[in-house]
């Protein structure tokens, strides 16, 4: 809820961003990077076995785990939960 403004050194990745929000965040390393669990306390698979949380970039929809997305100046991060 809500937005905040940040400003990162280079290399700064969305889930530094995510993580600058200062809410609560689990996840975990994989083999493909940061997995991102729950943020603010809602969590995967509470709304359905297929909910859970992505992230976008300047409106787009990512293929890339958030600590492996490397932020641009400017860009703008956007985390949403999807249900299923």
């Amino acid at each position: 809820s809500g937005g905040s403004t940040h400003t990162f050194s280079y290399g700064a990745t969305a889930y530094d961003a995510l993580m600058a929000t200062g809410l609560a965040v689990n996840a975990s390393s994989s083999q493909y990077g940061v997995y991102v669990s729950a943020i603010g306390g809602l969590a995967e698979k509470e709304y359905g076995a297929k909910s859970g949380w992505l992230y976008a970039v300047n409106g787009a929809s990512t293929a890339v785990s958030c600590s492996r997305y490397v932020l641009q100046d400017g860009d703008s991060v956007t985390w949403y939960y999807v249900t299923g």
